[in-house]
């Protein structure tokens, strides 16, 4: 082992770690090695003027910086922190909050909700898969100095409790940077905290990796290449329709087209895409932001959400006028978008020559590969599959639990779809004003197929089992 990793625990490195904050060491791959009184002695992985200058900065002293490997910077520091008492209590809450980011990355949780349950005390769960999961309980006063710090780092306003606020932090973990959306809620006289992970647009899946069916992916792509499409992406909050919208953005060649989006918020930045995000304290409202965008003379626009009357009216207008545009819509599926859209004042015969396809999707649990077990297909699953032609054997999958995935039976999710194409007599159909349900008639007669049929495929793959694609969905949608 490297000399300056030999002496770890030494008195002169706790003296120097005593000046470094277990966050910042962790979050910048800062070892500390030993402090004379004059200088701090670092172990670094690279070296910059920047971060020398943070660590100054931080410990007010002269700096003298050693370069090691990554990996035994982090080996010493998981060693020499531990080793050191909790100096304070807002250390405490430093550590703690250093530990819940690493239990909800290690974890591959989509959010982590930090939220008080009986007096001062609180508890941390974790949303991994859709399924919150219980990380830790925090006593009295740790709870409060956790949220507190939450605030602090994103910063928002800390001496206000009373009313909801917004706000952003990064967090380095590993070596890789997460950017996470906070938002708090007065809860009972004290506050809840929801982080959600952001997405990087690099790391987003392509189209093909997202679980859409062959079928239903040629559809959706050759609708999106479509001059002055129109594509609504419908379901609940936590379907994974933003992931969609940025797959979907991912087919366009950004650097010779002008792209354009609202969002509220930004959950993933784009380069090359002008994003604008909503800020109505700001008088940024979508609508206003739209007509900004339009004068900009984009060839694509994506619109976070449709949730004004005002804003579907101007979305209308725009595809009209040629431009491509890709938006998300709260709607159980897709033969309810018109109708949704109508709910928030679209003009029906507009809406008919506008829309071009809407996809509904819900996000299904993947069964671990390493502990599923076999099981029977039921009779109703069977039943769906001959009508609608596919092979569905009689053996399927079930979940059972192991370490690897937690005792859950669950790693991974994959998104079930569906898919409907604006043909003229759907059209027709949006203009008249039919019901959902007559819609759906008319739609079986040209290809539809509901998401009960593409969530099977999956049960069908040993992707999924049965039990999990009713938790979202029912055989009476394929009636």
């Amino acid at each position: 082992m490297t000399d300056a990793i030999s002496f770890l625990g030494s008195p002169t490195q706790r003296t120097a770690a005593a000046l470094v904050s277990r966050s910042f060491a962790y979050d910048a791959d800062v070892l500390p090695v030993s402090y004379d009184g004059s200088f701090i002695t670092v172990a670094v992985a690279l070296e910059s003027v920047e971060l020398l200058d943070r660590i100054r900065a931080l410990t007010r002293k002269e700096v003298r910086t050693l370069v090691l490997p990554v990996r035994e910077i982090r080996e010493g520091l998981k060693t020499l922190y531990p080793a050191i008492a909790v100096r304070d209590a807002d250390s405490q809450a430093a550590q703690t909050l250093d530990e819940i980011f690493a239990s909800a990355i290690g974890n591959y949780a989509s959010d982590v909700h930090v939220e008080p349950v009986d007096g001062r005390a609180g508890r941390v769960r974790l949303d991994v898969d859709g399924v919150l999961q219980h990380d830790r309980s925090l006593e009295g006063g740790l709870f409060e100095r956790v949220v507190s710090l939450i605030k602090v780092r994103s910063n928002m306003n800390t001496g206000e409790s009373r009313v909801p606020q917004d706000g952003r932090l990064t967090v380095t973990f590993d070596g890789r940077s997460f950017e996470v959306r906070t938002s708090t809620i007065p809860v009972g006289g004290m506050e809840k905290v929801v982080l959600r992970f952001l997405q990087r647009f690099d790391l987003v899946p392509d189209l093909e990796a997202l679980g859409m069916g062959a079928e239903l992916l040629a559809r959706y792509q050759r609708a999106l290449r479509r001059p002055g499409s129109f594509c609504v992406i419908a379901g609940p909050t936590g379907s994974g329709k933003s992931t969609t919208s940025y797959a979907s953005l991912q087919t366009i060649d950004l650097d010779r087209a002008n792209v354009c989006s609202v969002e509220d918020p930004i959950e993933c930045r784009i380069p090359g895409v002008a994003q604008i995000a909503v800020n109505e304290k700001a008088g940024i409202t979508f609508p206003v932001a739209l007509r900004a965008l339009l004068r900009q003379n984009p060839q694509q626009l994506f619109i976070g959400e449709l949730r004004d009357p005002e804003t579907v009216a101007i979305a209308l207008q725009a595809s009209l006028t040629g431009i491509s545009l890709v938006t998300t819509l709260h709607a159980r599926d897709a033969l309810r978008v018109a109708a949704r859209l109508a709910e928030l004042g679209a003009n029906r015969s507009t809406l008919a020559s506008s829309l071009t396809l809407a996809v509904s999707q819900r996000l299904i649990r993947m069964l671990c590969r390493r502990c599923k077990i076999k099981t029977n297909a039921s009779s109703q699953a069977l039943a769906v599959a001959r009508r609608y032609g596919f092979a569905l054997g009689a053996d399927a999958w079930d979940a059972h639990g192991c370490e690897a995935c937690g005792f859950s039976g669950f790693q991974g999710r994959v998104g079930a779809f569906e898919v409907l194409d604006i043909k003229p007599e759907l059209a027709a159909a949006i203009e008249r004003g039919d019901t959902p349900t007559q819609l759906g008639k008319i739609a079986y007669g040209v290809g539809y197929k509901p998401m009960i049929v593409d969530a099977l495929r999956h049960v069908a793959s040993g992707a999924t089992s049965e039990g999990e694609i009713l938790r979202h969905l029912s055989y009476d949608d394929a009636e």
